[in-house]
């Protein structure tokens, strides 16, 4: 009596369902109230241009869940980075 088919077919069902797990976690995305702040005034600002550094473009959040509460993950105006920011509430 040979287990070898049984083991594998065990094993694929335990990666295919781990995987379906991971991916339902992905979707579940945290969206805080509020808005980023607007890059764009009535009046013409004009950033100091220059080129990011390689160490400036690594994000510090990957999504609003990475902030507090009443913070949202956004680009500022004039930044390399995407980092927590102060929401702007309608």
């Amino acid at each position: 009596m040979t287990w070898t088919p049984s083991i594998a077919i065990l094993f694929l069902l335990l990666v295919a369902c781990s995987i379906g797990a991971g991916s339902k976690q992905r979707r579940e995305v945290a969206v805080h109230d509020g808005k980023c702040p607007l890059s764009h005034f009535p009046i013409p600002i004009r950033c100091r241009r220059r080129v990011c550094l390689p160490q400036e473009l690594v994000p510090l959040c990957n999504g609003d869940g990475d902030c507090q509460t009443t913070h949202k993950c956004c680009r500022p105006m004039c930044s390399c980075r995407v980092r927590c920011v102060a929401a702007v509430l309608e």
